[in-house]
């Protein structure tokens, strides 16, 4: 995107949004409250980088290369917004330090992950009070896009004291939630996992070789993509636990998960995945 400057980006989005009447110097300089001369040697600026143009009747239009910026702007305005709403931040003010982090430069890495983050909060706050929702459920409120989550496997009963299955590191953690038109498959990244066998005592390693969620009171393969292991969040069934800032969203579903170095030596097993939107 091209480097514009705090005024520049005020005078974008003005344009974006005002009336067609109103897209003049004398207007944009009542509602920016600033001089005519700072908004024409403003606009000079973006007329050079093809992203306004001159009008008859001293107007001012985006050309298409400026709209598809400043939608682009308006479009992260509103999330910097939300974000800073969600920790209390006043709108007034929230307008204003959302802007100076635009200008700012901040990576589009950064502002993605802001994003994603004011999306989980828009979410949890769609579910307070709901303590159980279906994984169909949320994919139908969230925004497409891949969401990095951790998670747990959990034994379905608990063994020499603890409830933490050897499946959970058979898989590199967090793990992604990927959403497409309010769809949404659970990611898994198969890694390399060591245990002592149950036969031998000795070092074992091997890696999931299959893995099988329950749908429908049956369990179904899941299905393989090179290292990836992925299955849909339809199955998954939610909880919420906790309130306000603390909710933590658990969605859980019954697997079976089996390891190339054969049953001898690490039987399959039954577990509980749980992913955490928090």
């Amino acid at each position: 995107m091209e480097e514009l400057n705090f005024f520049q980006i005020q005078l974008l989005l003005y344009f974006l949004e005002a009336e067609p009447g109103k897209r003049t110097v004398t207007d944009a300089s009542k509602q920016l409250g600033r001089t005519k001369v700072a908004v024409t040697r403003a606009l000079d600026k973006l007329e050079e980088k093809n992203i306004v143009e001159r009008v008859e009747g001293r107007k001012t239009v985006l050309t298409a290369y400026g709209n598809n910026i400043a939608k682009d702007l308006e479009n992260k305005l509103k999330a910097a917004e939300r974000y800073m709403q969600y920790h209390d931040i006043p709108p007034a003010v929230a307008g204003q330090n959302a802007l100076a982090m635009i200008q700012a430069g901040f990576t589009e890495e950064f502002l993605e992950c802001m994003e994603e983050q004011e999306e989980r909060m828009r979410i949890k706050e769609f579910f307070a009070g709901r303590k159980n929702f279906t994984g169909k459920e949320l994919c139908e409120q969230l925004k497409d896009g891949s969401y990095t989550l951790p998670f747990i496997i959990y034994r379905e009963n608990i063994k020499n004291g603890s409830n933490l299955s050897m499946a959970n590191n058979g898989f590199e953690n967090p793990c992604q939630l990927v959403v497409k038109n309010h769809v949404g498959n659970v990611y898994l990244t198969v890694r390399t996992v060591t245990a002592e066998s149950a036969v031998s005592a000795k070092l074992m390693e091997g890696r999931v070789e299959r893995l099988q969620y329950e749908k429908s009171h049956s369990f179904v393969d899941a299905l393989c993509d090179g290292r990836y292991v992925h299955f849909p969040a339809d199955v998954l069934k939610f909880v919420s636990m906790g309130n306000g800032r603390e909710e933590v969203l658990h969605g859980s579903v019954r697997m079976k998960i089996k390891c190339s170095v054969g049953i001898l030596h690490m039987p399959e097993g039954r577990a509980v995945f749980t992913l955490l939107l928090s």
